[in-house]
């Protein structure tokens, strides 16, 4: 299949899935048919995760008659991003991934050249795509991510920084052991006894957990704030956006955000395809 330089394509990785699609550069859209999500089991053996990455790869380039000249791909840290080198361990996913060379792996499915693929941080590049989308290029800009971890990053004058404010000390140990879905769920084991739901999609969804809904949200906004307060407030941004899965759940959750800070709050627009845009249309350092 011959390649053009007309066609990126660009892939999330995150802690339960994998998404991607075609830009097509000139018109800098992303092109209909080409995006895809995928379910990941990130606790599975290598062969599995790379085998489920590649099902969603395998549908989007099915899009296109021509094969993309660039890849453009983000996800967590930690990670060596110039050489695509996983180095995730002990961080509750990805673990089966520890030293294998994604850049590699990613080359071999779609037949492009390992010069030509580019990895960054999931943080930063969900910021960049906010900021791209929002229309907020001029504004410093703080973008943080809640799921299976917290990313965080911190965007101006063109520049993302990686925060990486995941380990940070926070009360007895660091951010993501509070900030997450781990972090929900082991809250409502210490005051219920017992979590009675895996991940915050079923606490979200599902009929008769009302009140354990309302507790996990209310511990979520508390040391939320607590943590805007500590880590963020002092960077002084214009504004914060917040994205990751569980900021879907934001109406449990926002307006007690709104109430207890002083900063220009937002969340984000929960479309991939913004990611995709900033990556291949912005410049940006990490």
């Amino acid at each position: 299949m011959p390649h053009t330089d007309n066609l990126f394509l660009c892939a999330d990785l995150g802690g339960t899935h994998c998404s991607s699609g075609l830009v097509q550069v000139s018109s800098g859209y992303v092109i209909d048919g080409s995006y895809f999500r995928g379910n990941v089991n990130s606790h599975a053996e290598r062969g599995q995760i790379l085998s489920e990455i590649k099902e969603t790869i395998d549908k989007t380039l099915r899009a296109a008659t021509v094969r993309p000249s660039k890849i453009f791909i983000s996800c967590p840290g930690p990670f060596d991003y110039e050489n695509g080198i996983s180095l995730m361990d002990g961080m509750n996913k990805y673990q089966a991934l520890l030293h294998v060379n994604l850049k590699n792996f990613f080359s071999a499915i779609t037949g492009v050249d390992v010069a030509s693929i580019y990895f960054y941080n999931d943080a930063s590049a969900f910021l960049l795509g906010e900021v791209v989308n929002k229309k907020i290029e001029t504004k410093r800009v703080v973008g943080l991510t809640l799921g299976t971890g917290l990313g965080s990053s911190l965007y101006e004058n063109g520049t993302i920084v990686d925060l990486n404010l995941g380990s940070a000390i926070f009360h007895t140990g660091i951010v993501e052991d509070v900030l997450s879905t781990r972090g929900m769920l082991s809250h409502l084991k210490e005051v219920f006894g017992s979590a009675p739901v895996s991940n915050i999609k079923d606490l979200v969804h599902l009929d008769g957990l009302d009140e354990y809904r309302k507790e996990a949200f209310g511990f979520l906004s508390e040391q939320l704030v607590a943590f805007i307060k500590e880590y963020i407030c002092p960077l002084n941004p214009d504004s914060i956006i917040i994205g990751g899965s569980i900021a879907k759940a934001h109406i449990y959750f926002f307006d007690k955000l709104r109430s207890a800070l002083d900063v220009d709050l937002s969340i984000a627009s929960f479309d991939e395809r913004n990611l995709f845009l900033g990556l291949t249309l912005k410049t940006f350092s990490i």
